[in-house]
């Protein structure tokens, strides 16, 4: 899915406001993938491919302004290569030091695959088909990688924070480093450490589903940070729920804290979201005008359906088509009267359940425009590519943008369709995404297991009344407006400083 690229305004603000919350304090982030990947040029010179995103902006420039540093596992060839030093990274207005973790390929196989994809991004996204999966087969030994390389994690967090003065801001991020905070609470009992999850938390019933040993260890881990901080509240309260069940922790959800091993443990939201200006400026280039002109060209006269999203389970991309299928054959007026334009970009090829779900998209895409298409009209068109200003495009022009996922920590193509598009495109959003939290007054809201339901959402969005749809788009914009990206490493830090004692106390 497009994420704007550039930093523009948005470094200096998201700068500005960490300065003024750290104080003297560095800011060191940790995650899996790192903010640049590098390869390396004919004369073995380092060239970084910069990651896409807001999100990716505002660290930076957290990191900038505090004289930061930003930690992550090597990933390409030439990250290996330069492994284990301190790297400057310089992109647009960000410049900030940079160190890549190497882990054997076995080792980090088993910590990926095996455990951060294979079972913690399937049971908090509700992806296993429990009559038959988990199983559980080979756990010990994957959860003994991941458990290795989160310790090598907090290891190297610990060394890069000064000896001596006021310790670090430890940001710790997502799914893979769950048990960072615990074990670098055991090194720096001190150092102000949050955590937050950019994926939803399943509730207690599903979390049951793990070994015990490994939910306590997992609990355990994250409840080794200060803050705790998720992408929306029902996944907040689902954490404090799943602490209920661990021995010895003290809940009290009243005020969102987890009383663990003589330390309180604040639960927060801090919902991410884009940059406005910086993904506008990214849509008005000319590969993006070829693109608009394309798709307007096959547009024509229609009204036009979009989904944008990874080739993934949790998108649910399938009942998405068969939704677009009933409401076809419900509604057999709106024959050629309407296209559907999905662009999917491959995510995860290396894995045989993400390869057979890319190719179940687009077989369904095939069967349906075989079955109900006719001369002159294409029900589906379908993309399974990484095509970032063909996507820029399509929002400007959709009539409808479909947004289901089975269930999404936020998903940022809701916030990015609206403030891009020009044609009072309506939003038909899961109840399970994170982003229905902030967006959901203004949305045509989608049970995402409800095909016939979301049949008739899509029918709810193409005839709504034209000066309803134009409130709506209008409310959509603002309310992304509203949660400025540059402040979401700021409002973490200022939380870590009012949760802890001053240096002096």
């Amino acid at each position: 899915m497009p994420h704007a690229q550039g930093a523009r305004g948005l470094c200096e603000d998201a700068g500005r406001a960490v300065t003024s919350t750290a104080g003297a304090r560095s800011i060191i982030v940790a995650s899996n993938r790192g903010p640049v990947s590098f390869a390396e040029d004919e004369r073995g010179q380092l060239v970084p491919r910069r990651g896409k995103g807001g999100l990716v902006t505002a660290i930076g420039a957290a990191l900038q302004s505090s004289g930061g540093l930003w930690i992550a596992s090597a990933m390409s060839d030439a990250d290996h290569r330069h492994a284990g030093r301190t790297i400057h990274v310089d992109a647009d207005r960000e410049s900030y030091r940079f160190r890549m973790l190497p882990f054997d390929p076995q080792e980090y196989g088993r910590f990926y695959d095996g455990i951060s994809n294979r079972v913690l991004w399937f049971l908090h996204h509700h992806l296993w088909d429990l009559p038959r999966r988990p199983t559980f087969e080979g756990l010990a030994l994957d959860w003994a990688a991941y458990r290795a390389v989160n310790e090598e994690f907090a290891r190297a967090l610990d060394e890069e924070g000064p000896p001596s003065g006021p310790p670090p801001v430890f940001l710790v991020q997502d799914y893979h480093l769950a048990l960072v905070p615990a074990i670098l609470r055991g090194r720096r009992p001190d150092a102000p450490i949050a955590h937050f999850s950019h994926i939803p938390f399943a509730g207690p019933n599903e979390f049951r589903i793990l070994p015990q040993s490994i939910r306590e260890e997992l609990l355990g881990g994250l409840l080794g940070a200060d803050v705790v901080g998720f992408q929306a509240p029902r996944w907040a309260e689902n954490f404090l729920l799943c602490c209920r069940t661990l021995p010895g922790a003290r809940v009290d959800l009243w005020r969102s804290l987890v009383r663990w091993q003589g330390r309180r443990v604040r639960v927060r939201i801090y919902p991410v979201s884009i940059d406005p200006a910086a993904l506008t400026e990214d849509a008005s280039t000319e590969p993006v005008a070829r693109a608009r002109d394309e798709i307007a060209r096959m547009k024509g006269d229609r009204r036009l359906l979009l989904r944008v999203d990874r080739a993934e389970l949790s998108k649910n991309i399938l009942r998405g088509l068969l939704a677009y299928e009933r409401f076809l054959l419900d509604h057999q007026e709106w024959a050629g009267r309407v296209s559907f334009l999905a662009l999917l970009n491959p995510s995860r090829q290396h894995l045989p359940e993400y390869r057979a779900y890319a190719q179940e998209c687009v077989a369904l895409a095939e069967r349906i425009n075989g079955d109900l298409g006719r001369p002159g009209w294409k029900p589906i068109e379908l993309s399974l590519q990484d095509d970032y200003a063909r996507a820029l495009a399509a929002y400007q022009l959709y009539d409808v943008l479909v947004v289901n996922p089975v269930y999404d920590g936020m998903n940022l193509v809701a916030k990015e369709g609206p403030v891009l598009n020009g044609q009072d495109g309506a939003l038909v959003l899961s109840e399970n995404a994170g982003a229905f939290a902030e967006l959901g007054p203004w949305a045509v809201p989608v049970n995402p297991f409800d095909v016939e339901a979301s049949a008739e959402a899509i029918l709810a969005a193409l005839t709504m009344d034209p000066a309803e749809r134009g409130r709506r788009a209008r409310d959509l914009r603002k309310a992304v407006s509203r949660n400025r990206i540059d402040r979401w490493v700021a409002v973490q830090v200022r939380d870590l400083e009012r949760v802890r004692p001053p240096e002096d106390s």
